[in-house]
C-alpha cells in the first residue's frame, strides 16, 4: 500500500519515481537480470548506515555493474530488508540515479521497486539444527541473525502493481505433497523434524514472490526467490532437501492442474495461469552438474515444459577463473563458462547458481554474465561472490 506522499506503509512496498518511465508499447527487447549482490550485514540497520552518503565502496561496485549492464528489470538477492524501505531508497538515490565520477556509465533510474519481509532471521522457537539450543541463526525459519537479513528487492523501469503481487513466505514445508523432508540418519530414519517443528517450519528460506510487471499492454510475472544453499548441514541433508523443494515450488507453480495446497499469504490457492508470461529469477543455489544439490534440483526448472532452459548465459571470465583457480574446479563435469558464482576452490569450486529462466513464449535475443577479465571492470566483481546474469527478452507478437 502507498501513502499519498509515495512512501510505503505496511509490510511491503512499491515506490514510484518520476522520470525515465517506459510507457506505451513494449520495447523490442527488455533486459532482465538477477544479481546476488551480497549487500547483507550481520546487524540490523547496518546496511542503511553503510549506504548513507553514497560512498560505500562495495555498494559503488554493485551500482557500477548495474549501470554498465543496464537491466530494465532486476532481482537483487542478499539486500537486507528493512520495513521502512530506507536502505533500498538510499541505494537507488545515492548510487544508481546520481552523476558519479567513480563509474563511466550514466545514471540508472528505476520507476518502481518491490520488497517485502523474508523468513531469514525469523525466530522459530525450535531447535531445528539439533544442537541443544533454539536461538541460533540456524534455528530461524531461514538462516539469519535478524529478520530481513539476506532479503530481496525487485527493481523495475516498468510499473508494478503491489495489489497483484502474490507472496508465499508463510507456506509450510509440510504442505507440499511428497515433500522431501529429511530423515534422521542414526535413528532408524526417524523424521528429522517432529510435529512441533513442522507446525512452524516454512518452505521458503527467504520468500517466493510472483511480481507482475506491466510492460506496455503486456504483463510479465517475475518469479523471485533465493533457496537455501544445499550445505551447512549433515548427512540428513536438511538444507539440500529444502533447496530442492524451494525450487520445486516454482516448478509446481507454472504447471497445470489444481493445487489446493499451494496457498499464497493471502490464503488464495492455485498456480500461475497457463497463458501467463513469466521469468524465474534468483540465486537458486543449484548447479545442473556439480555441487551438492539433492536429486538434481535445478533440473525441475531447466527441463520443465513451460520453461526455456536452453538459453544458457556464459562468460570468458568464468572460464578463466576456473582455469586459474583450479582446485575442485578441475573435478567439475559442467562447462565452466556457465558458472555464475566464485566459491571456495578447496570446497565446492565455482558453480552455476544464478538463473534467468523465461517462459517458452518469450523470445531470447541475447544472454550474458558480467564476469569481465580485463581492468578496470574486472575489479568490480569483488563486491560479491556471485555475478550478475542477464537475458534480453521480447514478448510474442500480439
Amino acid at each position: 500500500m502507498l501513502s499519498m506522499s509515495g512512501r510505503a506503509v505496511g509490510v511491503c512496498f512499491v515506490v514510484f519515481f518520476c522520470g525515465n518511465v517506459l510507457q506505451g508499447q513494449p520495447p523490442e527487447t527488455m533486459r532482465v537480470a538477477t544479481f546476488n549482490c551480497s549487500l547483507n550485514r550481520d546487524i540490523a540497520g547496518k546496511l542503511l548506515q553503510d549506504l548513507k552518503g553514497g560512498s560505500n565502496s562495495q555498494a559503488r561496485k554493485v551500482a557500477a555493474i548495474l549501470r554498465l549492464v543496464r537491466p530494465q528489470v532486476v532481482l537483487l538477492n542478499e539486500f537486507d530488508y528493512d520495513e521502512s524501505g530506507d536502505a533500498i531508497r538510499v541505494f537507488l538515490d545515492e548510487y544508481l540515479a546520481v552523476d558519479a565520477d567513480w563509474v563511466s556509465a550514466p545514471p540508472l533510474i528505476y520507476s518502481s521497486f518491490y520488497s517485502a519481509p523474508v523468513n531469514t532471521g525469523v525466530a522459530s522457537g525450535r531447535d531445528l539444527d539439533h544442537n541443544g539450543k533454539s536461538d541460533d541463526p540456524a534455528d530461524a525459519i531461514g538462516f539469519g541473525r535478524f529478520p530481513g537479513q539476506y532479503g530481496m528487492a525487485v527493481l523495475s523501469q516498468f510499473p508494478i502493481d503491489p495489489q497483484k503481487v502474490r507472496t508465499f513466505q508463510k507456506l509450510l514445508w509440510k504442505s507440499m505433497p511428497g515433500a522431501a523432508l529429511p530423515q534422521h540418519p542414526d535413528q532408524d530414519n526417524a523424521p528429522w523434524y517432529n510435529d512441533e517443528d513442522l507446525a512452524v517450519l516454512r518452505l521458503s528460506s527467504k520468500s517466493h514472490w510472483d511480481v507482475p510487471i506491466q510492460v506496455g499492454s503486456q504483463t510479465i510475472h517475475v518469479l523471485a526467490s533465493h533457496p537455501t544453499p544445499p550445505a551447512f548441514d549433515g548427512p540428513e541433508d536438511r538444507n539440500g532437501r529444502r533447496n530442492h523443494d524451494e525450487i520445486r515450488l516454482w516448478a509446481e507453480y507454472v504447471s497445470d492442474g489444481p493445487a489446493d495446497w499451494l496457498k499464497d499469504d493471502q490464503g488464495v490457492a492455485g498456480r500461475l495461469q497457463p497463458s501467463a508470461s513469466f521469468v524465474i529469477l534468483g540465486d537458486q543455489n543449484a548447479d545442473p552438474a556439480d555441487g551438492a544439490s539433492y536429486n538434481s534440483a535445478i533440473h525441475q526448472l531447466l527441463h520443465h515444459p513451460r520453461v526455456n532452459g536452453t538459453a544458457t548465459p556464459r562468460s570468458e571470465g568464468a572460464t578463466a577463473a576456473a582455469k586459474n583457480q583450479q582446485g575442485v574446479n578441475l573435478q567439475h563435469q559442467g562447462d565452466p563458462a556457465h558458472d555464475t558464482a566464485d566459491f571456495s576452490d578447496r570446497a565446492v569450486g565455482n558453480l552455476r547458481a544464478d538463473y534467468v529462466l523465461p517462459s517458452q513464449d518469450l523470445t531470447v535475443h541475447a544472454t550474458g554474465v558480467f564476469w569481465p577479465t580485463a581492468a578496470p571492470e574486472a575489479e568490480l566483481v569483488t563486491c560479491s561472490d556471485h555475478r550478475l546474469v542477464w537475458l534480453d527478452l521480447s514478448f510474442p507478437n500480439p
